[in-house]
């Protein structure tokens, strides 16, 4: 399967001769977007060898200080070596150990490009309640050694990390998520979580989670290694990175004991919006704002890739904006969507956006109807979220645009839109159209209900105030709304359009970049756009 991403949109902007003038069409934008990779025909084996390359990459080789600045967080690390484990048994018994190397914990002798770093004997834990922090005092992989407060013979560095360590599984637990799996006596520290202290930014990476438990159960334990200073991450302090990799790795470790093997979107975005509930003023996280359907919005909400699932933490903050019920602090929604993500026995094991519409539904909605809405709310970020005016917010460029007049009163064509994606059309009044009789006709056909069309018209006046309309589905026909369309009042009017299909052939190939690893069924819907100026 191709996934390719078509919004060429306003195939052409259709024109209607007035007082004996015939005008000519316009040229379309390209607006296709990237082609996105789908499941492909590969043999299970280099399906896995394929995973054991990119964990490899990863962990094992130096980034330069443009990749480093550019980093995406270790997550990516914490789903490579996800998807390697998910791979291991159709890995070669030479390529096993090369993967036990990298599953390995770094005082089992793990993954360091120096060679010379972690060794059994050195390593030593600091323990609290829930959480033992793993250091060594010596290599690259040593943390700062410096013990003044109190002085204890424990670096000061190392006590911060614990401390906000457990800070950290303290908020998620009060929240209602379930702690970490215990391990037994693996760290050597009795079923706590264990927290490894290692250079990691010389390959770009903040932190990553994964687990050396073997088995065919979806809930798992988690271990974790994060960097030992952050040095080679200057845009915030050494602690902010601390505070929101401790806060998005620890999910991660969260969601292992949930379902290790979720949607890859899924999992980043919620781990990324937790940044964002337990340190809100480091804003690390809107670094990939303009990777998701905020600037990107013809790339599907849940597609695993190009940053796309970092950026759409900004979804679940606007879901959590909307529906505020909190428990021990934090929104609960994403609580309830995890207890739907569960899957172990007897759990309900939805996957992601199965989840989403059982979540939404008990809220008395849709996924139809919010996604929509989302879509809308996107086009105004500063009035739709707390934070939406910050610069990291901007909105996507309309998709395309017509200026209608007295001799120009038409733009019209036909729009293909992919699965969980959207786009907006702009219309605007010539100063021509100053007159208060006039108004602007704007009818849609839209693709079958089955594949959750939705069409929503803003009018945006000068006065900064907006008005919304969502066109009714119909079986047969174009939905139509008309509204004011005067320049005096009127600034422009949107069409906002959405596929919100859920609809796939789920579980069809481990390659896929989409929700239940399936292939969609309703990419390239057309939507057939008329828009009409007329004096009333």
């Amino acid at each position: 399967m191709r996934a390719r991403l078509a919004a060429a949109l306003l195939a052409a902007l259709l024109t209607v001769p007035l007082l004996g003038v015939t005008s000519a069409s316009a040229a379309p934008r390209d607006l296709t977007g990237p082609e996105l990779p789908g499941p492909t025909a590969v043999t299970a084996g280099d399906r896995a060898t394929a995973a054991l390359d990119r964990a490899q990459r990863l962990l094992t080789e130096k980034s330069s200080a443009a990749a480093r600045r550019q980093a995406e967080k270790g997550a990516d690390a914490t789903l490579a070596l996800r998807n390697l484990v998910r791979a291991y048994d159709d890995l070669s018994a030479s390529d096993r150990e090369a993967a036990d190397r990298l599953l390995a914990r770094p005082t089992d002798g793990g993954a360091d490009p120096d060679g010379n770093g972690y060794t059994t004997t050195e390593a030593t834990p600091r323990c609290g309640d829930v959480v033992c922090i793993h250091y060594v005092p010596t290599t690259s992989d040593a943390p700062n050694m410096t013990d003044t407060s109190p002085a204890n013979g424990v670096p000061d560095s190392v006590e911060q990390a614990l401390a906000l360590a457990e800070g950290v599984n303290s908020t998620y637990t009060a929240a209602g998520y379930r702690r970490p799996d215990p391990d037994g006596s693996l760290g050597g520290s009795s079923g706590k979580v264990d927290i490894y202290l290692a250079n990691l930014g010389d390959q770009g990476l903040y932190g990553y989670c994964t687990t050396d438990q073997g088995g065919d159960t979806y809930n798992r334990w988690a271990y974790c290694v994060i960097d030992d200073d952050f040095a080679e991450f200057p845009a915030n302090t050494p602690l902010e990175n601390l505070q929101v990799t401790l806060a998005h790795e620890y999910f991660h470790a969260v969601q292992f004991a949930y379902d290790t093997f979720e949607d890859g979107w899924v999992m980043e975005a919620t781990a990324t919006w937790a940044e964002e509930q337990l340190f809100d003023s480091v804003d690390d996280n809107r670094q990939y704002i303009q990777a998701g359907q905020v600037g990107r919005p013809y790339y599907p909400l849940d597609y695993y890739g190009d940053s796309a699932h970092y950026g759409n933490w900004v979804f679940f903050q606007y879901l959590t904006e909307r529906w505020r019920g909190e428990t021990g602090g934090m929104p609960t929604l994403v609580l309830d969507l995890w207890k739907r993500l569960s899957g172990r026995a007897g759990d309900p094991d939805d996957f992601s956006t199965q989840a989403l519409q059982n979540v939404l539904a008990a809220r008395g909605t849709s996924f139809t109807k919010t996604y929509g809405q989302f879509a809308e709310a996107m086009r105004q970020p500063a009035k739709a979220l707390a934070e939406g005016k910050a610069a990291a917010y901007r909105p996507a460029a309309p998709a395309d645009s017509a200026t209608l007049s007295p001799r120009v009163r038409v733009a019209a064509g036909e729009i293909p839109v992919n699965h969980l994606t959207n786009l907006a059309l702009r219309i605007k009044p010539s100063r021509k159209l100053g007159s208060a009789d006039w108004r602007l006709k704007v009818q849609v056909d839209m693709p079958p209900k089955a594949t959750a069309p939705v069409s929503r018209v803003v009018t945006h006046l000068k006065s900064g105030k907006t008005a919304s309309t969502t066109l009714k589905f119909r079986k047969r026909g174009w939905s139509t709304t008309a509204g004011a369309f005067s320049a005096r009042k009127v600034k422009y009017v949107e069409l906002v359009i959405a596929n919100a299909s859920r609809r796939s052939n789920c579980w069809v190939s481990i390659d896929s970049p989409f929700a239940c690893l399936g292939q969609p069924l309703d990419d390239g819907k057309v939507f057939g756009i008329r828009t009409t100026a007329f004096r009333r």
